[in-house]
C-alpha cells in the first residue's frame, strides 16, 4: 500500500473494520472517506493478500483438523443437510 494519499493508520483502521465485518457505506461514514475508495482500497489489501499467500503459502502440510470445522460438519448432517455417507468421505480426505 505504498505511495497512498492517506494516513497509513487511517488505511489500517480502516481495513480492520471492513474485516471485522462493518460494511463498505459504514467504513466510509466512519472514516469520512467516500465508499468507492474504501471499496478502492478492499481491492487492493485483497490483491495483496492473494500475492502473499501465493508467494508464503504454498506446500503447507497441514497436519491437524480444525474443530470448528468437524463441529460444523457433524451439525450439518444432524440437521439432515448432509448425508451420512458425504460426511464419511469428506473426513476420509483428512489425514487425522
Amino acid at each position: 500500500m505504498h505511495g497512498k494519499h492517506v494516513a497509513p493508520d487511517l488505511l489500517v483502521w480502516a481495513v480492520g473494520a471492513l474485516a471485522e465485518g462493518l460494511g463498505i457505506r459504514a467504513v466510509a461514514r466512519v472514516f469520512e472517506v467516500d465508499p468507492n475508495t474504501v471499496l478502492a482500497w478492499l481491492v487492493e489489501v485483497a490483491d495483496h493478500a492473494v500475492a502473499f499467500s501465493q508467494y508464503f503459502l504454498h506446500n503447507v502440510r497441514v497436519t491437524q483438523v480444525q474443530l470448528d470445522e468437524l463441529f460444523a460438519l457433524l451439525s450439518a448432517v444432524k440437521v439432515g443437510e448432509v448425508s451420512e455417507a458425504e460426511a464419511i468421505n469428506r473426513l476420509s480426505r483428512s489425514p487425522h
